[in-house]
């Protein structure tokens, strides 16, 4: 079975274009032609369609997804098998993803980022609120709509009360450079660990990279485990120093002392950088 390409066809959505492509799936724009409906729709890669246990995440990423509905999370739409392909239909997005704008502009406005922390704030906090950790937040994974709103998404990784655990014996998973410390030691994943990561995504957004980026794989996981992140308000000087102390607040080595909510950690954001 070879990979689905643009111009081919999943039941009825025929595919227009790539968007993307992870660790475990394509995502295409797609139609749902007898609706006449635009839609992207992840298709799991064909080297992990015989391995029962991504395919198992790949449908509990809708599973997931199903669970919640909040103005700040991309709503799945559909999830299934089709002549053997898993996938996942969700809403299209017109816009980009926030690791794009950010790739295009370099640092955003503190404006501009403290509201992109709001959203994803609230987002996370409905996702936790449901028993649901999400486990793989970064700059790729949130988009921007044509009035800049910040939604969510990309489920894969979500895991909840009601699911068994899919990863495998000593298998990390997330995305490094956004990597909280107790998942890189192979501890349980909390709300605590998502705003660890909203945290590197808002240093990202107002440095232009995430705390420990550009350096080696091993030592960016050194780095989350022992290093203090810069403060932003030095790498950055216009920014208030009461803003740099905030940021980093959510990138705390324990648990325990970040914020205990994501959307109450966008509020201290907000007054740090006095634009309540």
């Amino acid at each position: 079975m070879s990979e689905l390409q643009v111009g081919g066809r999943l039941g009825p959505y025929r595919l227009e274009e790539i968007l993307g492509e992870g660790g475990m799936g394509i995502v295409f724009r797609a139609v749902h032609e007898p609706a006449g409906v635009e839609v992207a729709v992840k298709i799991l890669k064909h080297a992990f369609i015989e391995d029962e246990t991504f395919r198992r995440r790949f449908v509990h990423e809708g599973r997931a997804a199903q669970e919640v509905r909040h103005r700040h999370l991309v709503p799945i739409l559909e999830a299934g098998e089709i002549d053997g392909r898993q996938y996942l239909a969700v809403a299209y997005v017109r816009g980009c993803s926030l690791a794009q704008r950010i790739s295009q502009v370099g640092p955003l406005p503190v404006t501009s980022a403290i509201d992109i922390a709001a959203g994803v704030g609230s987002g996370l906090d409905a996702l936790h609120e449901h028993g649901l950790v999400h486990r793989d937040v970064k700059s790729a994974n949130v988009l921007l709509d044509e009035n800049d709103s910040a939604m969510l998404t990309d489920f894969g990784l979500a895991k909840g009360r009601a699911y068994t655990v899919l990863t495998k014996a000593g298998q990390v998973m997330g995305t490094l450079d956004y990597l909280a410390p107790e998942l890189i030691r192979g501890e349980q994943a909390t709300a605590a660990s998502d705003i660890y990561a909203l945290g590197c995504v808002v240093y990202e957004c107002l440095i232009g990279s995430a705390p420990f980026a550009g350096k080696p794989i091993y030592a960016v996981g050194i780095a989350h485990l022992e290093e203090p992140p810069p403060d932003p308000s030095v790498l950055r000087p216009e920014l208030p120093s009461s803003l740099g102390w905030a940021v980093t607040q959510a990138l705390e080595k324990d648990p325990a002392r970040r914020p205990p909510s994501a959307a109450g950690y966008a509020m201290m954001l907000r007054v740090a950088a006095g634009s309540q």
